[in-house]
Formats: structure tokens, sequence, C-alpha cells
């Protein structure tokens, strides 16, 4: 069986950068997936803009214009972007749909002519995408198939008694309902507590003397084995979502390590926390704040949920993973 990975972006990468810190969730996630293809016994290529060849766990990156349109694969899957098609030879195809994009953006990207074309199939992440996603942007089909975490937050031992100072964390890499989270912070969580703090993504919000005052700091971004250290000295994941989020893969990477995540189920944040047992869905303002402070104030109820969240910390495999994607595109 041969399959390849189709990326439109600017980014240029391989199986190398998965620890750098640039490279964001979608292209993780297919690295990983793509590494799980060939413990399975699969030939993958994966192209994109990297500009020499290499091969990295088995997998070839090499620049998708080098690709050879006599080599016919057997499943080709493009990252969000049907015109990718053109440039390959494949049996099955599949949009790996990393939005809900909606007609408009669709038909702005010039896709529809491509879609209708060669007909492929739109993987969706979860319930809420699935939903989401329109008619006319997967009428020859959409499937759910998920993704998961780097195994690299199940395998790290932490010591479940540890007791982080009072302080909590933004690691979203962009500004979604961040001026909310903060409008939040400096008037109803921080004057409870003047040792509470807030860490944040740095570059998207102005570092002001009013965020310094109230207890808001720039956290450093560094690899994903440092942001793994990181997390474990974190009270809570504080994120309300946003319409946008089509799995919150971030949320999913804090629950297992055990950090509860404190959110209003905005987007498909109600799929990835379990109320009470892996953080909690506040309705409001205030229950959002209440939530927040009894993390941070009461030792005994964190550690208490933490423990409780060790239980439940399950492995969703890419191997489990990789296996749906077969058969359903590559079983006869």
């Amino acid at each position: 069986m041969k399959i390849i990975i189709l990326d439109n972006s600017e980014l240029s990468y391989s199986g190398d950068d998965i620890n750098g810190k640039t490279l964001r969730g979608t292209e993780a996630s297919l690295i990983l997936l793509s590494e799980q293809f060939i413990k399975m016994g699969i030939h993958v290529d994966y192209c994109n803009c990297i500009n020499s060849k290499k091969k990295v766990n088995g997998v070839n990156y090499f620049n998708k214009k080098k690709i050879d349109k006599k080599v016919i694969y057997d499943l080709a899957i493009a990252i969000s972007d049907a015109n990718l098609f053109y440039l390959v030879s494949s049996i099955k195809k599949a949009v790996f749909s990393n939005s809900n994009q909606p007609i408009e953006k669709f038909i702005r990207k010039k896709q529809l002519i491509a879609f209708l074309k060669f007909k492929p199939v739109v993987i969706t992440l979860c319930d809420y995408q699935f939903k989401k996603r329109s008619f006319f942007t997967s009428f020859y089909g959409k499937k759910t198939i998920p993704i998961t975490v780097d195994p690299k937050f199940l395998e790290t031992d932490f010591d479940i008694n540890h007791l982080p100072e009072k302080k909590v964390i933004y690691n979203i890499r962009s500004n979604r309902n961040l001026d909310h989270l903060i409008k939040i912070w400096i008037e109803k969580i921080y004057p409870v507590n003047n040792e509470f703090k807030l860490y944040i993504t740095p570059n998207l919000i102005e570092h002001t003397n009013k965020l310094k005052q109230n207890n808001i700091f720039l956290r450093n971004i560094g690899t994903r084995s440092e942001m793994i250290n990181e997390l474990n000295d974190y009270r809570a994941l504080t994120y309300l979502g946003h319409k946008s989020d089509i799995f919150t893969l971030t949320a999913e990477e804090a629950i297992k390590l055990c950090l509860p995540v404190v959110t209003f189920g905005i987007g498909s944040l109600r799929e990835r926390v379990i109320h009470n047992e892996t953080g909690f869905i506040a309705k409001n303002e205030q229950e959002f704040a209440d939530y927040t402070i009894k993390l941070l104030n009461d030792d005994d109820f964190y550690l208490n949920l933490k423990k409780k969240m060790k239980k439940k910390r399950q492995e969703n495999s890419w191997n489990f993973i990789a296996k749906i994607w077969i058969k359903y595109f590559l079983d006869e």
C-alpha cells in the first residue's frame, strides 16, 4: 500500500521538527499518523514546501513540486485543499479538514471545481466539526476520525502529589477569547488572592502595566518536551473556547498530563472536557471564576481531581486511529 500526504501551506518541515517550537497541531498529528502507517508496513510519502528530500522514521519527505504523477497511490490525503489532488495520481482521496470551512470560504479559495472533479471524502476531527461542516463542502462523504496526543504526553511520569504554585495557564497559540479571559481574571479571580498568577502566550496581546499589576505574565514558548514539563507546574488550563475550535489538541494534551481544564465549552471543548472529571464547563463568568479559584486556593480539591484524572488517563493511540483510516479507505 502507498499513501501520500499533501500540505499546501508555506511551512517546510519533516519528522525531525516534531519537537520544535513552530509546528502546529495539524502538521504534528499527520507526522505521527504517517509514522504509525510506516509501522504497519505502509509506504508513506509526505509532501510540503521542504527544500531537500529526506527520510525520517521511514517517512519520505520531499517538495510537492517533485511528485511523480506516474506513481499511483492507494490514498492521497490533502490538508484542507482539494486543489492538491491535481498534483498526484491516486485511487482514493481524502481532505483532512482542520476548519469548519463555510461555503463562502470554500468558493473564495477556489476549491469548488477541484472538489467536484476529484470527489474526496472529508475527514472531520470531532462531532462538533462534523455537524458544522457544510453539506455543500462535503457531499461526497464525510467521516469523523479523531487525532490524539504525541505519545510523549502519556509516557511522561510525574509526581501525582506535586503541588504547583497558585498559577494557571493559557497556552493557545492564537488570540481566541483571550481578552474575555483577561477581563474575568482582573474582575473576578485575581482580587480574591494576590498570589494568583496567569501566564499567557506572548505576542497575542500587548503586555501593559495593567496586566503586570494583575499578575498576568508572558510564558516562554519552548519545545514540545519543554512544554510537557511546563504544564506540570500549573493548576489549570484556563481557556473559554472558541467557535473555530475543531478538536482543541491543547486541551487534550493538558488532560493527558492530569492538568484540569476550566472552560465555557465553546466549540469542540465540550467533547474534550468531562465536567467534574477532567475539568469544569462553566455556564457563565462567575462559575468560570469560582472553578478557577477553587483549584488555585483549595490544595486538597486540586490534588483529588488530579488523582481522579490519572485513574482515567487512557490512551487513544495512533495505532488505533491508523487502523480506522485503513479500514475505511484501504481494506477491501
